[in-house]
């Protein structure tokens, strides 16, 4: 699978657009992608997008960077070299929504299908099968990245929001919720809390298709 993460200047497609792409080759994580772009003049930019990502609007409509067009079509091309073409991550539809969108839009060929793997789901479906608690809050449970990584033993971001970055620690959590290991040489440092290596989803033998799917 591919692990995806963007950077957008707002949550609606329609309206925002894409400002960079992160991404990870799960099977081959070595291979590793980031771009940034420069987004169409009639984008939208929210003040929440500028504060999350830490871009501007000056080096969001910087003339030096490629346009849009041009980082989906690398992205895709840097894509049609994994193994497994299916997209990944936290929550992962808005991602692939912007992407597909893209993609769409400049006639470039769509290559990932329809199904995505959703970090989000596999955690909360993991902390359902230990009993262990979800922490909620008024609107909706507040199960995620950053909680995920924190169970994980990995930190927490505490800085603006980089897509390769935010990336490679979904890889990593991946990678630490199916197999019990890290996957990336840069988290080794942070060890795997022991509780949770005895609670992998490979501990289980009634799950060991989900790791075979990987």
């Amino acid at each position: 699978m591919i692990v995806v993460d963007l950077e957008t200047t707002g949550l609606e497609p329609s309206e925002n657009s894409i400002a960079s792409i992160g991404a990870v080759d799960f099977t081959s994580p070595s291979r590793v992608y980031y771009r940034e772009c420069r987004i169409p003049n009639d984008s939208k930019i929210s003040q929440e997008a500028l504060e999350i990502t830490g871009f501007t609007i000056q080096s969001l409509r910087d003339e030096k960077k490629p346009p849009v067009e041009s980082i989906v079509r690398d992205f895709v091309d840097w894509s049609n070299s994994s193994k497994v073409r299916v997209l990944a991550g936290e929550n992962p539809w808005l991602d692939a929504n912007f992407l597909r969108m893209s993609s769409k839009r400049y006639e470039i060929n769509w290559p990932f299908g329809h199904r995505l793997v959703d970090l989000h789901s596999i955690s909360y479906a993991h902390h359902l099968q230990f009993g262990l608690p979800i922490p909620s809050d008024d609107k909706e449970n507040g199960l995620g990245l950053d909680q995920t990584l924190q169970y994980l033993g990995l930190t927490r971001r505490n800085s603006h929001h980089n897509a390769l970055n935010d990336a490679k620690l979904e890889a990593e959590a991946f990678c630490r919720l199916i197999y019990g290991k890290s996957l990336l040489k840069e988290y080794e440092q942070f060890r795997i809390p022991e509780p949770v290596a005895r609670r992998v989803i490979g501990s289980n033998p009634k799950l060991t298709l989900l790791r075979a799917l990987f």
